[in-house]
């Protein structure tokens, strides 16, 4: 069966040990068969600091390390890998060498059982992820209670004695832990319980994370990093602690001005520091003042003290403190400055943006509501000429009705004219007086032959010009009958009793 894939916290603990890339990474635990110490080991033989490692892990802090190139021979953040467990490691790495062989000849599942495998696989290593959780938890207890001890060892056993008590607690941590390394922070939070159970909570600020993340902050925050590289061994450290670093003047000032870093070089991190080419770190302890630019990537030594130069003298430490931060001071003040610079621009365009797009938002709400009033008067214009159009045409209407009734009247009255009977003369025999009030308060009188018929009647009023009604009809009082056209005027003025004379009024239909 194949390897399973490594787990991601190994790639990247991996990463940030060996200074790799993450596929450099993968291929190394992959070739190591999952284990990170073998493929660590494989990291460091691989690299140009094998040498340097195996200096280091033979050397036990007798005497000053050999010296180191000075500034300017190297770029500071070359990358150096961790301090390895070697015993342990190597009496893995034929077997473990092998199975990674054997893994990668047997070649891989087909692809059809690719996803299932891997599925499975991920189920069966859930429970061992569990396990690991609490074997991480139990080593770094074990870890740190063992430190714990050998710094109450320090203030009660001789020197030579706690040497080599040293030695063998380092033996015990290895085996106790299976020979891994803690990730920088758990270092670093290592060193500061070590630091405050040897020497109490009066101590700068430590950040309890690898220096490489202190370094980013104190970029961040434009301040300079405040390094300590601890080393136990060295005759000169714990009077160095107690009475420089735990200092209350000194403490107060590094924890006003700097970010502060501290590691012990037993560790890989702190070790990995040491070895800085500009570090320039020969003796211990050793104090570092580092500067870090926002427009430069790597860290730039503007100040560094170790061994006896600074041992038991605040005021020596003090000194040099304050010296580097007033002469390189004024390059993190102008980068600040720059940042607030560029920050004020940003906002100032910010604000100018906001304003720009609160004044287009304005214009278009006017916009909008020029266009809806636009719109509202169009519509009452079109409302208004649609009832103008609609009463003119209502008024051509009439005048056109009024126009043909007066027509039609006129056409009446003419032919009226034309069918009128002549009026006998007054006093002729067989004649009748018929005397008519109209509806405007007129009276008129006429003769008619007394053989006519109602319809000479209503002739004779069609032809009056006050007669401006289409439609009438004639009404006797006394006794009140009403004579209709078209059922009376046929007959004759005598049928209707109608002579000698009689009295009639027009009373219009309309």
């Amino acid at each position: 069966m194949a390897d399973a894939p490594p787990d991601e916290l190994a790639v990247s603990r991996l990463q940030m040990m060996a200074h790799c890339d993450e596929a450099q990474a993968r291929f190394l635990l992959e070739a190591a068969g999952g284990n990170l110490d073998l493929a660590l080991q494989m990291a460091i033989e691989n690299s140009d600091m094998g040498d340097a490692y195996a200096h280091h892990t033979q050397q036990q802090f007798h005497a000053p390390p050999p010296a180191q190139p000075r500034p300017g021979s190297a770029a500071f953040g070359a990358p150096l890998p961790p301090r390895p467990r070697a015993p342990a490691l190597r009496a893995q790495a034929p077997g473990a060498a092998g199975a990674a062989g054997g893994g990668a000849a047997a070649g891989g599942p087909p692809a059809a059982l690719a996803a299932p495998l891997g599925l499975l696989g991920f189920v069966l290593r859930v429970p061992l992820m569990a396990l690991g959780l609490g074997f991480r938890i139990m080593r770094f207890t074990v870890v740190n209670g063992l430190h714990a001890a050998a710094v109450v060892g320090d203030r009660v056993l001789p020197a030579p004695v706690m040497r080599a008590a040293r030695g063998a607690v380092s033996a015990i941590a290895t085996a106790a832990t299976g020979g891994a390394e803690l990730d920088p922070g758990e270092q670093a939070a290592a060193f500061v319980a070590e630091f405050k159970s040897a020497y109490g909570d009066r101590h700068p600020r430590w950040q309890e994370s690898g220096w490489r993340v202190a370094s980013q902050q104190a970029r961040r925050e434009f301040r300079f990093l405040f390094v300590y590289l601890h080393s136990p061994e060295h005759e000169d450290t714990d009077k160095f602690c107690r009475q420089v670093l735990t200092s209350p003047d000194v403490v107060d000032y590094i924890n006003a001005n700097f970010v502060s870093w501290g590691g012990d070089v037993s560790y890989s991190d702190a070790f990995i520091l040491s070895q800085q080419a500009q570090m320039g770190c020969t003796r211990f302890p050793f104090i570092a003042l580092l500067s870090l630019s926002p427009h430069d990537s790597r860290p730039a030594l503007v100040a560094s003290a170790s061994g006896q130069d600074i041992a038991g003298d605040p005021a020596a430490l003090l000194v040099l403190l304050r010296t580097a931060v007033m002469d390189h001071g004024a390059m993190l003040a102008a980068a600040r400055a720059e940042m607030e610079e560029r920050e004020h621009a940003r906002r100032l365009v910010e604000e100018q943006d906001a304003e720009y797009e609160a004044s287009l938002a304005a214009d278009r709400a006017r916009e909008a509501e020029r266009a809806e009033e636009r719109k509202r008067q169009e519509e009452e214009e079109r409302k208004r000429m649609a009832e103008e159009r609609a009463a003119r045409e209502a008024a051509e209407a009439e005048e056109r009705r009024v126009a043909e009734a007066a027509a039609a009247i006129e056409r009446r009255r003419a032919d009226a004219r034309a069918a009128l009977l002549p009026e006998p003369a007054a006093g002729a025999e067989g004649s009748t007086a018929i005397r008519l009030r109209l509806p405007d308060g007129t009276n008129t009188s006429r003769l008619f032959p007394a053989g006519a018929t109602l319809q000479a009647v209503f002739d004779y009023v069609d032809s009056l010009d006050a007669t401006s009604y289409s439609r009438y009809h004639l009404v006797s009082n006394y006794p009140r009958r009403v004579f209709v056209r078209a059922a009376h005027g046929p007959a004759s003025l005598a049928e209707l009793g109608l002579v000698p004379q009689a009295a009639l009024f027009v009373q219009p239909d309309e």
